[in-house]
C-alpha cells in the first residue's frame, strides 16, 4: 500500500514498490522496507526522521536556543553552497520568471559553473534558505543577491489541493504557499 503526504514540507511517499517521488523512481531497498521518499533527486530515500532535515538559522535564532548555524561559501562562479545541507545553489535568480512547468525546463536545462544538473528546488530545500531574522527580502543578500523581496520562487513540490497547483515561497517574509502552475514567478535551481 502507498501512502501519499503533500504539506508545506513537500511531497512524501510512504511504503510500497513503487516507492516514488515526484522526480521519479527512489529504487533501492529502502524503499522496499516502506521508508519516505522526499527530496527532489536528493538520496534516493530518507529515513522516516525527514523532519530532522538540518534547517539552517539565522543567528538570532541560535543565539535564542535553535541549533544549525547557517553558513554559506561562495564558490566564486555562479553558485553558493550551503554548508549545512550540502546544497549548491544557483547565486542569482533566473533572469526572467515563468510558469512552474517553465521553471522546471529552466533548471533541467541550466548550464553554470560547469554542471548540468540543476533542478527545481522541493519547497523543503527552498524554504532552507529562508532567513527568518530579516524580511523584504527573508534571504542572506550577501550570498543570494537580488532576490526580489516582494516575489515568489517556485519549488518542484505539487500541491495535493487543487489541479494544476504547486508550492513555492515568498522572499518578502519567507511564508510558502501554492499557486495555480501557469502564473509567472521567480527561479532559483539547486544541486
Amino acid at each position: 500500500m502507498e501512502v501519499i503526504v503533500v504539506g508545506a514540507l513537500g511531497v512524501l511517499v510512504l511504503g510500497g514498490a513503487g516507492c516514488q517521488s515526484t522526480s521519479g523512481s527512489c529504487g533501492s531497498s529502502a524503499c522496499a522496507a516502506g521508508l519516505i521518499c522526499e527530496r527532489q533527486g536528493g538520496p534516493a530515500c530518507a529515513d522516516p526522521t525527514w523532519a530532522q532535515w538540518p534547517m539552517p538559522n539565522a543567528q538570532v535564532d541560535v543565539d535564542a536556543g535553535a541549533p544549525n548555524l547557517e553558513s554559506y561559501t561562495d564558490n566564486g562562479d555562479g553558485t553558493v553552497t550551503d554548508n549545512l545541507t550540502g546544497l549548491v545553489w544557483q547565486q542569482v535568480a533566473a533572469p526572467s520568471p515563468y510558469t512552474q512547468p517553465g521553471a522546471l525546463g529552466y533548471c533541467a536545462d541550466l548550464s553554470l559553473a560547469g554542471h548540468t544538473d540543476w533542478r527545481l528546488p522541493s519547497v523543503t530545500e527552498l524554504l532552507s534558505i529562508v532567513d527568518t531574522s530579516t524580511s523584504n527580502p527573508s534571504i542572506d543578500g550577501t550570498f543570494l543577491p537580488h532576490t526580489l523581496s516582494d516575489y515568489y520562487f517556485w519549488s518542484s513540490t505539487p500541491y495535493a489541493g487543487p489541479s494544476g497547483s504547486a508550492w513555492g515561497v515568498y522572499f518578502h517574509n519567507g511564508y510558502s504557499d501554492y499557486n495555480f502552475v501557469t502564473i509567472i514567478y521567480s527561479v532559483r535551481c539547486v544541486r
